[in-house]
């Protein structure tokens, strides 16, 4: 059963899932690059299905920061990417990152775009075969000694990948467009497998709102990812105290309800987690956990001091 699920999740969305897209929005929409006037290095693990046999484990890591003045200004980055899936099949993309902004009377308005590579791989020595019996074996086995359909062997493939995307923030919140996988990369993975990813939509939005007379700030947020054959929607709100603790919950569309924690260590440096409990019977786990871990500093140069805020207020 959680073979079935992987593979239809790897038909449907090849994007990682992410449940803290709000402390990287760049990981999400590249328009987002250098948001916030601050230089950010941010990195997430996250580990899906607990107790589920292999599961899938994602590490998303990138550093983007700001550049030029006035009106017109810009973003660059570069991002890595790590998705394990299962024993033996696994994805791996790196993007250099850019984007133009522009600051209007209403808000500011971006553009940007991921150029880089889809690597797929598949270390069919891993695949785990078919027990004899029902008793052997700790997860069942997936597959036949003999499928004609895993490479017995460890091979991989790689393609040009494009992700564009748009952004408009204004005070207290921003919403942005992007559109992953733009070319539809075709991996040839072996001379019997070519991988097609498909192209993913994905529509981010967040606000915060200052709950007068405390030291509270309420965040909700949304996203809202499909390859226009599934969908995917995660929507919640975090509640931050004195920018130093927040807490938050979040419901991810008939899959699970989310529990988030954070806090601001020092200066820019944060960290946050996530245990997403499932709300459904169709995967035997106690759920996923995602870690977060962000940096976001300004150096002024000619000067002796550093400024340090969190890229989620916009």
């Amino acid at each position: 059963m959680l073979l079935l699920f992987c593979l239809t999740d790897l038909v449907a969305q090849r994007d990682s899932q992410m449940s803290q897209y709000v402390f990287f929005p760049a990981a999400v929409n590249p328009a987002f690059a250098g948001e916030g006037g601050m230089m950010q290095v941010a990195g997430m693990h996250r580990m899906d299905f607990l107790t589920a046999g292999s599961g899938v484990q994602t590490t998303n890591v990138g550093v983007n920061m700001p550049f030029g003045k006035g009106k017109h200004t810009h973003g660059a980055g570069v991002r890595f990417v790590n998705m394990v899936r299962g024993s033996f099949w696994s994805d791996q993309n790196a993007y250099l990152q850019y984007a133009y902004k522009y600051d209007s009377p209403i808000g500011r308005w971006g553009i940007g775009v991921d150029l880089g590579f889809f690597n797929s791989r598949i270390d069919g020595t891993k695949a785990v075969p078919k027990p004899e019996t029902p008793s052997e074996g700790e997860d069942g086995g997936y597959h036949e000694d003999a499928d004609e359909k895993v490479p017995q062997a460890d091979v991989s493939g790689m393609a040009f990948d494009l992700n564009v995307g748009v952004m408009y923030a204004f005070k207290g919140g921003y919403a942005g467009v992007s559109l992953t996988h733009v070319t539809k990369p075709k991996p040839e993975v072996d001379e019997s497998f070519t991988d097609t990813i498909n192209a993913t939509m994905h529509v981010m939005a967040a606000y915060e709102y200052k709950i007068p007379d405390t030291k509270l700030v309420l965040k909700p947020h949304t996203l809202l990812k499909t390859n226009f054959i599934m969908w995917d929607w995660n929507v919640g709100a975090l509640l931050e105290y004195n920018e130093k603790l927040w807490g938050g919950l979040s419901y991810r569309w008939a899959t699970s309800v989310g529990f988030a924690f954070g806090m601001n260590v020092f200066g820019g440096l944060s960290a946050g987690v996530v245990y997403d409990l499932p709300t459904t019977r169709m995967i035997n786990t106690v759920g996923s956990v995602e870690l977060t871990l962000q940096y976001n500093f300004e150096i002024l140069l000619n000067k002796h001091d550093k400024k340090y805020k969190s890229i989620r207020i916009l």
